[in-house]
C-alpha cells in the first residue's frame, strides 16, 4: 500500500510538473511530434476604418496586405467624409523603390485594420489593385 502511494505521488508529481514545462513554452518535449500542428497564422483582431481613433495619423501610411499576408503597398492620402470617418484611401501600389510604383483610389470599406501589428488588410490581391486604374497625384 504504501508502495502504490508513492507511486501514484510521483506520478502526479511528474504529471504536474510535464504539464508547467508544456505551458510555459507552449511547445512539446524534443523528439515529439503535434500530428495536429499548424502553420496557419494566428488569428488577428481586426475592425473597421471608421472605428478607428485619429484615422489620419493612423492610417497615413499604413501598410497594406492581402488576406494571406503578402504586402501590397502602402497608404498615400486618406480622404473623409464630413463625420470625419474615411470614405476612401490613396494606395501606392507596384515598383520597387519608388520605381513602377502607381496610385490607386480604394473604397475605406476594403480594408479592416489589424491595430496590434498597424496593418490595413484586403480581400482583394495585389494583382487585381495593380489593375486598377492610376489616379492622378
Amino acid at each position: 500500500m504504501k508502495m502504490q502511494s508513492k507511486l501514484t505521488r510521483n506520478l502526479a508529481l511528474a504529471s504536474l510538473v510535464g504539464s508547467l514545462a508544456f505551458a510555459s513554452n507552449g511547445a512539446l518535449a524534443a523528439g515529439t511530434s503535434d500530428t495536429h500542428a499548424t502553420t496557419a497564422k494566428p488569428a488577428t483582431h481586426t475592425m473597421a476604418l471608421s472605428a478607428v481613433s485619429d484615422p489620419k495619423d493612423t492610417l497615413t501610411k499604413a501598410k497594406v496586405e492581402d488576406a494571406a499576408g503578402n504586402s501590397v503597398g502602402s497608404v498615400d492620402d486618406v480622404t473623409f467624409n464630413k463625420a470625419g470617418k474615411p470614405t476612401s484611401l490613396k494606395v501606392d501600389v507596384g515598383g520597387f523603390l519608388g520605381v513602377g510604383d502607381k496610385d490607386v483610389a480604394m473604397k475605406a470599406s476594403a480594408f479592416k485594420f489589424d491595430p496590434d501589428r498597424k496593418v490595413l488588410i484586403t480581400t482583394m490581391t495585389k494583382d487585381q489593385i495593380k489593375k486598377l486604374p492610376k489616379i492622378k497625384s
